[in-house]
């Protein structure tokens, strides 16, 4: 994020807190009013919450870039190898969107369901007129808007530094809307029937003084949740705990608040990634240090910390602030690589699959985008992944029209090597070989898109691509306007060679090790020849 508070040190210490037993799961304000949508079962019975930003826009949402896709250096009319230029080391799976829309936003918050998440952390801006944060606060509203449908809960993560010293009377204008407009929905968190409101700091308010002058009037009075040794700050009549953050001090902060977790009557873990900012590269202020992602190492780790924990939430940070690298949401170097984790960790029956059916159903509000009759279709997906009946939106989805349909076996093509007369086929997102072609799992289908081929397997509607760079081909979900689905089908002396026009290297099966492969190859080299009918 762009938050000061990134740079300092937060006093370790826990000022001013009374001791008391951390709320047990049931205590957390989890509404019996919400809509049908079935809750996903988790092997824990800790809060989990997802930390989101509102602040992306693009020239469809707003009539031009916004400033996170961009900073100062970047220009995402740019396109190099299918992928826009954005001020950030890694790509959304999505390519970048608008916070705002309606599509994005079903997108996001089936995954975050379908990974074990209970509700959304808000980064907020308030409600000041200033910069984009009209804009920030629009996006929040059409979020929150779609929360109860997946019968997902929400809190806010109050910015006070969008506000100059001495402007006491417009944060207490921040919190009279979150009265008016938050505190009083069935789905917004609350302990012991209070509403608690994260704050980013405080960066701008110090004093206790000015929070009883913020907070005054308001019924109920909310909590606020400072970050990590900042009670002092906010008044421990007004606070109700601390959250820990991400801090260059990795993990020492982090493991320092779980050895006092207990202390706080409201406590919040924390679970990031890694930490890798593009402000350097995007002319931007802000920290140049790094905590390596070791894969998916961190993350991982962090999670087994937080799950050990006596903590009665979990804050995921972040679902999607790209300038500082803290993404969970799938992106083209990580995949779903972090919310499998969280499946797996969080005792989700769910995997993979479900996720990938959730990508493909935002594909086809953006392919039929326009078409009415097939947006109520998918309307119809989105209440079956609701409701967790994930066949019949899978259904569902194969039966949408415009050739999506899977052709019944024994339709498309198949790609047969020379070398080892066998047929490519997919299994578990990997393109392998076998003796057998009569499978939909072995037949493919060519596809033209602008200009370039494309090939899609019949059984799972998925494409041959080398977006990874893995050592094997893989069959997966991937946008059309990546270059790592794009091929190119020569002709060598009968018969055919399968060229990357990403990489400009061949399908092949030279290493024999059960896996198609795209290396760099010598036409000779029978093993990069195929038979395509």
């Amino acid at each position: 994020m762009k938050h000061l508070t990134i740079y300092l040190l937060i006093a370790i210490a826990c000022l001013g807190c009374k001791k008391s037993v951390t709320p047990q799961h049931e205590e957390l304000g989890t509404s019996k009013s919400l809509t049908a949508a079935n809750a996903i079962s988790k092997s824990t019975s800790k809060k989990i919450f997802m930390h989101w930003m509102p602040w992306f826009e693009t020239p469809d949402s707003r009539g031009a870039w916004g400033y996170h896709w961009k900073m100062n250096t970047q220009n995402p009319d740019v396109i190099t190898n299918g992928k826009r230029q954005i001020a950030a080391y890694a790509y959304p799976k999505t390519g970048p969107y608008a916070s705002g829309d309606p599509d994005i936003i079903e997108y996001q918050l089936l995954l975050m369901k379908y990974s074990g998440v209970d509700g959304v952390m808000i980064d907020w801006p308030g409600t000041r007129a200033r910069y984009d944060y009209p804009d920030n606060l629009a996006n929040a509203n059409a979020l929150i808007s779609k929360l109860n449908a997946l019968g997902l809960q929400f809190s806010i993560v109050h910015e006070d530094r969008n506000w100059d010293a001495g402007q006491t009377s417009g944060a207490n204008g921040d919190f009279v809307y979150m009265q008016n407009n938050y505190f009083n929905q069935s789905n917004y968190l609350k302990v012991n029937n209070v509403p608690v409101v994260l704050n980013f700091g405080p960066i701008t308010f110090h004093q206790p003084s000015e929070w009883d002058q913020i907070l005054a009037g308001l019924n109920p009075k909310p909590k606020v949740i400072p970050l990590y040794g900042n009670t002092n700050q906010v008044g421990s009549n007004n606070a109700g705990g601390e959250f820990p953050w991400i801090y260059q001090d990795h993990p020492t902060v982090v493991n320092n608040y779980y050895a006092q977790a207990a202390n706080f009557p409201i406590s919040i873990g924390v679970v990031y990634p890694g930490f890798n900012s593009f402000y350097q590269a995007g002319g931007a202020d802000g920290p140049t240090w790094q905590i390596a992602y070791n894969g998916t190492g961190t993350f991982s780790t962090l999670l087994d910390k937080a799950l050990a924990s006596s903590v009665g939430i979990i804050q995921f940070a972040t679902w999607n602030d790209y300038g500082e690298g803290t993404m969970i949401e799938p992106t083209a170097e990580f995949g779903y690589g972090f919310l499998t984790i969280m499946q797996q960790k969080l005792g989700v029956s769910y995997g993979q699959h479900e996720l990938e059916l959730i990508y493909r159903l935002y594909q086809y509000r953006k392919q039929y985008r326009g078409n009415s009759g097939v947006q109520q279709q998918l309307n119809q997906v989105f209440s079956y992944f609701a409701a967790q009946q994930v066949s019949n939106a899978e259904g569902l989805l194969n039966s949408i029209g415009g050739g999506t349909t899977p052709p019944p076996t024994g339709t498309g093509i198949t790609i047969k090597n020379k070398w080892l007369n066998t047929f490519l086929f997919e299994e578990n997102g990997q393109v392998k070989y076998g003796t057998a072609n009569t499978d939909a799992r072995s037949k493919w289908v060519l596809e033209q898109v602008n200009g370039h081929t494309r090939i899609k397997n019949v059984s799972t509607n998925h494409y041959l691509n080398i977006e990874h760079l893995y050592s094997y081909a893989e069959s997966s979900v991937v946008p059309d306007t990546f270059y790592s689905s794009y091929w190119v089908i020569e002709d060598y002396n009968g018969f055919k060679r399968i060229k990357s026009e990403w990489k400009n290297t061949y399908l092949n099966l030279e290493n024999k090790s059960g896996f198609a492969q795209a290396t760099a190859i010598n036409a000779t080299a029978e093993s990069s020849q195929w038979t395509i009918n």
